[in-house]
């Protein structure tokens, strides 16, 4: 990776840089702190992963995804670059996220942007995003996740994280357990970096209070004080875990725009959360006077299924049932994940998607029945999933599909009639690791569709399913 952004000449180092990393949280609030960037004036780029529909989701430019055409543009861009780094044989082949990292600092550049928001892929200390030098690195909470890749404790796991702590770059800290804390502080002693804890910089001085726009949008409001200002916000991402994500965010663009001599006034920071969109994250898909409420949510550890369960408690008081759309992906402990929601006696369907990553239905089935969760239903696929929720739920009840993004992209997908990629080449459960996997070694089915931006030469061309399970 640094062997290709040098002969970039380095496209990560041009732009202000907030680099964010963490178990849980990252994602909203990478799309926090760029949705008020956007808003204070500044152009800003925004990469994150995965992608829910498209491709192009995981580069944008003042939260607009970039087009197919220019998607396109930037792997004929680079690909001379790609095959010059390989044919070297020394430093191994460029991945699948190499590749897409490369092309977000590169098109980030090409704007001429006045920041980037650059969410790390997995881990931190080996994750391809982390060449960056910002002027603020962010740790969002951190739980066990991936832990065949980071590590099988909060400390391990933790490590990894604080590898994105730069020498003498502040970082700001979200809500950590002790273990994680230590980690992070000899990190950031060593490398002499100051450490911000969010929640001891910024105090929730009122709130959380729901609420429904007139335009029928669920939004949480509530006001947080720094030592500097006071902040009345309408946060249209829902449950506890986003008020705390936000805490976060605006902590770290506090610190930005004094490191950068910005002014991001608090109307800024107010405009730029309310108009933050970030889906999949607790999304209800109904409207309020819906007899049957639908959220989705990309919950794919306990610590997150248990934040949605919080969510769903705070948004649902009165609810009847909960229906359980649940689907598991490999590498991830989809039996602590669903256990998470236990209290709730939901109606199981267990079920499974089309991505490449995903565990067969029977599988997880088996795996929840033998954890002593029941399981109703096993269905083949989410469409006949979603068809069976509808089915068994009455006026009141609440479906929640979830267990990993991918369920909840191919719900939305459903409900809100989105046209996603698809490829017809999906290989097995599970594929290799995004950091291995090169472009040029790959290759794909005859007759395999297409994805934007994918070169013809059969031989050089990545494969989409791979592009796709990128992180």
């Amino acid at each position: 990776m640094e062997v290709l952004l040098a002969r970039l000449d380095n496209p990560e180092l041009a732009t202000p840089t907030i680099h964010v990393a963490g178990s849980k949280g990252k994602g909203s609030s990478s799309a926090m702190i760029a949705s008020v960037l956007v808003a204070a004036g500044l152009r800003t780029g925004l990469f994150t992963s995965p992608h829910l529909h498209r491709m192009t989701e995981r580069i944008m430019v003042d939260m607009e995804e970039i087009s197919p055409d220019r998607f396109s543009a930037l792997i004929e861009q680079l690909w001379p670059s790609v095959e010059a780094v390989e044919e070297r044989g020394n430093v191994g082949k460029v991945s699948v996220f190499e590749m897409l990292t490369a092309m977000a600092f590169v098109q980030v550049r090409s704007v001429g942007a006045d920041a980037q928001v650059i969410e790390v892929g997995l881990g931190g200390r080996l994750d391809a995003t982390n060449l960056v030098v910002p002027d603020v690195s962010v740790i969002t909470p951190i739980s066990l996740d991936h832990t065949a890749v980071l590590g099988d404790t909060v400390p391990k796991i933790a490590f990894e994280k604080a590898g994105i702590i730069k020498p003498g770059i502040p970082v700001v800290v979200g809500n950590q357990a002790p273990a994680a804390r230590r980690v992070i502080e000899r990190a950031a002693r060593e490398r002499g970096s100051q450490v911000t804890y969010a929640h001891d910089h910024m105090a929730l001085k009122q709130g959380p209070e729901h609420a429904v726009t007139s335009g029928g949008a669920r939004v949480q409001r509530v006001t947080l004080q720094s030592p500097s200002a006071d902040y009345k916000l309408e946060l249209p991402l829902l449950g506890p875990h986003q008020i705390d994500n936000a805490v976060t965010a605006v902590t770290a663009l506090e610190m930005f725009a004094a490191r950068r001599r910005l002014a991001i006034d608090p109307a800024s920071i107010a405009r730029g959360i309310s108009e933050v969109r970030w889906p999949a994250r607790g999304e209800v898909l109904t409207s309020p006077d819906e007899a049957v409420q639908v959220i989705v949510d990309g919950a794919h550890n306990s610590s997150s299924a248990a934040a949605l369960v919080s969510t769903l408690e705070s948004l649902f008081p009165h609810a009847g049932s909960a229906v359980l759309v649940y689907a598991g992906s490999g590498g991830h402990d989809f039996s602590a994940t669903a256990r998470e929601f236990s209290r709730l006696e939901p109606h199981v369907i267990v079920t499974r998607t089309r991505h490449p990553k995903a565990v067969a239905a029977e599988t997880v089935a088996d795996a929840l029945r033998r954890d002593n969760i029941p399981v109703a239903v096993v269905t083949p696929d989410v469409e006949s999933a979603m068809r069976e929720a509808r089915l068994v739920a009455s006026p009141g009840d609440v479906i929640i599909a979830t267990g990993s993004l991918f369920v909840a992209a191919e719900v939305r997908e459903i409900l809100l009639s989105i046209t996603p990629e698809i490829y017809t080449d999906m290989r097995g459960e599970m594929m290799p690791s995004y950091e291995t996997l090169a472009l040029t070694s790959l290759s794909p089915t005859p007759g395999t569709p297409e994805i934007p931006g994918m070169r013809g030469n059969p031989t050089a061309r990545p494969d989409p399913d791979a592009l796709r399970d990128a992180p």
